[in-house]
């Protein structure tokens, strides 16, 4: 590849998510440039995942609710040679068009199939692009410390196996299953697994605390703290199931066996890749719109606008199904 230069990845959709989606294709980026300075521009804390990868020089942090200025600050006193972003809300590509940069590239979507993932859709528009090589491509990984590996197994390495996350917290209510069914899952793994199971507590305690109490045996919370000490937690997992969400994307780049809970947002794009799992609650759903599931009328009213008696598509996966691709990962229970 030619030499670049200054690269800058604008990565400003504001979820952990969000950051992890396009992880691929970020260092896909680093790989085909190594010579070169690849700078991101996100929002904490999903930035501070890449602070330790040595494809990466460096991360700059967008202040929450000031994405387009701090997009304009950046550009107005640095110069790039190629610029990426998958950010266009708030004329923010138009910012970056007008940035002087030789090569830019900004949108990284361009009417997809349905069924195309999003983080796939990424490296295949830069590959198009001729900005990546093909043999750049690889699934997004995360790059932990020593230092935090070793905290992470002080803290988990005496837990009986196997270990599994069960991570209920989402964005929205709309995507959370609910804490009955993580309380029916996390006692179901333990009679029949053994190990132990962990809830790492999200945006509400109470939530994590009340699984892990009505789970009983040996669940347990794991406390909220830097988002690269649950990375390093979740990394000892043997197994994490998770709603659509951060946590989830964060145990897939850290090669732990994941299965994600879909609701309102269609697995279809935003999925992980085999061997992970995505259940899809009513797959059905006449009101689903799979290219954006944030113009659904259940989606910012947390309710589930059709005659089914459910607060949410989530109810449409059942514990039975869950349990039925934990066998798949952890195979027979060890007393039979």
């Amino acid at each position: 590849m030619e030499q670049m230069g200054k690269i800058l990845f604008v990565e400003l959709l504001g979820g952990i998510g969000d950051i992890l989606i396009a992880l691929a294709a970020i260092q896909a980026l680093g790989r085909s440039y190594l010579a070169d300075d690849l700078t991101i521009l996100t929002f904490p804390p999903g930035g501070e995942l890449l602070e330790t990868d040595s494809l990466i020089n460096r991360v700059i942090y967008a202040q929450p609710g000031k994405a387009k200025q701090s997009v304009i600050d950046l550009l107005s006193c640095e110069r790039f040679d190629l610029i990426v972003s998958d950010t266009n809300y708030d004329d923010i590509d138009k910012v970056i068009q007008n940035s002087g940069a030789s090569r830019i590239v900004t949108n990284l979507w361009r009417q997809p199939p349905e069924d195309e993932r999003v983080g796939d859709r990424f490296v295949k528009i830069l590959l198009a692009e001729g900005l990546i090589n093909p043999d750049t491509i690889k699934p997004a990984q995360l790059h932990l410390t020593p230092d935090e590996l070793s905290k992470a197994q002080q803290q988990l390495s005496h837990l009986p196996r196997p270990l599994v996350f069960l991570c209920p917290d989402a964005g929205m209510a709309i995507k959370q299953w609910s804490e009955i069914n993580f309380i029916h899952l996390g006692w179901s793994l333990q009679q029949r697994w053994g190990g132990t199971v962990i809830v790492p507590i999200g945006s509400s305690v109470n939530q994590a605390t009340n699984i892990a109490k009505g789970i009983g045996g040996n669940a347990r919370i794991f406390p909220r703290g830097k988002l690269r000490d649950l990375a390093s937690a979740l990394s000892f997992a043997d197994l994490v199931v998770a709603a659509d969400t951060g946590p989830a994307r964060i145990a897939a780049a850290v090669n732990v066996p994941t299965i994600t809970l879909f609701g309102p947002s269609w697995h279809g794009r935003y999925g992980q890749p085999p061997p992970h799992v995505n259940l899809q609650g009513y797959p059905d759903c006449p009101d689903r719109i799979t290219s954006n599931f944030t113009e659904q009328v259940c989606w910012y009213s947390g309710v589930c606008p059709l005659d089914k008696g459910w607060q949410s598509c989530m109810e449409g996966i059942s514990v039975d199904e869950v349990l039925g691709v934990v066998e798949r990962f952890l195979g027979m229970g060890s007393g039979e």
